[in-house]
């Protein structure tokens, strides 16, 4: 009888990934979508060339899936298929920067990165850095076969890629920099002599662009509303606040692990004394300016942790290098252990409380009680709206803002849910803005009780109906209040008649 091998880094890599898909498809179908879950799946029920607010990858991909069943369980698939995916290209592409280095390095890679709580998240909520990751990582592997190999396919390759990645969020937009960049940097001189290469970055240039061609028209036709609004997010008229910037950093933080952000950086400033490796290079082209152009406006708005997914994706491989050549420092150890202890016990929480949502939870607040009970107040609103509408025939659903809007529009659907605050998005292009006169069933989860006060008075009248609470160890986690009010005044700052 022959004793237990130990599997190799490729081996160990897949056995990781299926471990971490299972746990994913294990919990996926266990509570109701997020606000951002929702609002996405609403993009597949109403397919359009792009969105308000991002391209329409994830819209598209939620709309092969809604013919066939629109549970939770069958809605988290993608992401959980594409986040396994982006796993094992991190590693084929830690092994294409670094082929001479460890020979774990690819597996250690994608151990670190599946460490991350955020990409974890991405693992389960089809959001669009889920598609860009895959993509991106795509692209990039593309982009290393063509220069090691010149082939026309490899060149096309890369520009779908790009392209699909661009369909996937702006973000996508630093790869054309990053990438020309370091095909500049690989080539020099040859760049002037070689014009199969120019013709091969042409058309690569041109098919990206023939990708990204629904997201260009749509905007043109939308008077270019989703570039305006990308453009708006970090550049608005705010005085640059510190603790706005501090507040950024700390949520990247604890949202990738503290190791990953430490030794990532630590990485990154080492990483300019060998630029000219060719794996260094290329992971300073690709991280550095998505960092740069998240930090540059994060005193201005708050950036959130998932703005960044790409570029702590792509520092992955090279942190994981640094750590391994400075293992010896005990520092080093010492915050890598500490960051796995870290990772585990939120890990295990986040998968306790995802496979038993009923579980009661001490403290004032569940965690997950943003996500309870939307199915449920969804279906009282709908009696509630058929009720009114009997008194108010044109009678709509009503939320203070968008992120409410996502769940109870997607759980209450087909029923029109209109916002009332003055941000125009994508539901004033879906079910449009509340005129003065509308009439509707106003949905508030306490959370914003004191806002759906505020938005009653902009009503001649409301009255409001009885709440429903969800009970987890004998109190109340969340409640939904109801009121049915009639003729709408306007927003608070709109102008009198």
């Amino acid at each position: 009888m022959t004793g237990w091998r130990q599997p190799g880094p490729w081996p160990a890599t897949l056995w990781l990934t299926l471990l971490v898909a299972g746990l994913h498809l294990l919990v996926a179908g266990r509570v109701p979508l997020t606000a951002d879950e929702a609002h996405y799946a609403l993009y597949g029920l109403h397919l359009d060339w792009s969105y308000f607010d991002h391209p329409p990858m994830v819209g598209w991909l939620q709309a092969l899936v809604l013919p066939f069943s629109d549970s939770e369980f069958a809605l988290r698939l993608w992401p959980i298929a594409l986040s396994s995916a982006t796993a094992l290209l991190l590693y084929g592409f830690t092994q294409r920067l670094f082929p001479h280095d460890h020979p774990w390095l690819g597996f250690w890679s994608v151990a670190f990165y599946q460490s991350g709580l955020l990409f974890q998240a991405l693992g389960l909520a089809l959001v669009p850095e889920t598609p860009l990751l895959f993509f991106a990582l795509l692209a990039l592997l593309a982009l290393l076969r063509a220069l090691d190999h010149d082939r026309w396919s490899d060149w096309l390759a890369f520009g779908l890629c790009v392209g699909l990645a661009g369909l996937s969020k702006y973000t996508a937009v630093t790869l054309i920099l990053s990438t020309a960049l370091f095909v500049l940097l690989q080539r020099r001189g040859d760049v002037l002599r070689m014009p199969k290469l120019w013709m091969a970055l042409f058309l690569a240039a041109l098919v990206a662009l023939l990708v990204i061609t629904p997201v260009l028209y749509w905007n043109a036709s939308h008077d270019w509303i989703s570039f305006r609004y990308q453009l708006g997010h970090g550049f608005r008229a705010k005085d640059w606040e510190w603790s706005r910037f501090g507040l950024s950093q700390l949520g990247q933080l604890f949202a990738y692990t503290p190791a990953l952000y430490v030794f990532g950086l630590f990485a990154l400033i080492g990483a300019a004394q060998a630029w000219r490796d060719r794996g260094v290079q290329l992971t300073l082209l690709v991280v550095v300016p998505v960092l740069l152009l998240f930090l540059s406006g994060s005193g201005r708005e708050e950036t959130l942790p998932h703005w960044t997914a790409l570029a702590w994706a792509g520092v992955t491989p090279l942190a994981t290098r640094w750590i391994l050549q400075h293992w010896s420092q005990r520092s080093v150890r010492f915050l890598v252990y500490g960051s796995a202890g870290y990772s585990l016990l939120f890990l295990a929480l986040l998968y306790t409380l995802l496979l038993v949502p009923t579980l009661p939870f001490p403290g004032s607040r569940h965690p997950l009680s943003p996500l309870l009970g939307w199915p449920e107040a969804a279906a009282r609103a709908e009696v509630l709206r058929a009720e009114f509408s009997r008194e108010e025939p044109e009678a709509v659903l009503l939320v203070p803002n968008w992120s409410l809007a996502s769940r109870l529009a997607w759980y209450a659907r087909p029923l029109p849910v209109q916002v009332t605050d003055t941000r125009f998005d994508q539901f004033d292009l879906w079910f449009g803005t509340p005129r003065v006169g509308t009439d509707g069933v106003l949905v508030v989860p306490d959370t914003m009780l004191k806002t759906g006060r505020r938005i009653l008075t902009r009503f001649e009248a409301c009255r409001e109906a009885e709440p429903y609470s969800v009970v987890r160890g004998g109190r109340p986690v969340v409640t939904y209040y109801f009121y049915l009010c009639r003729d709408y005044r306007g927003p608070d700052d709109a102008p009198s008649p």
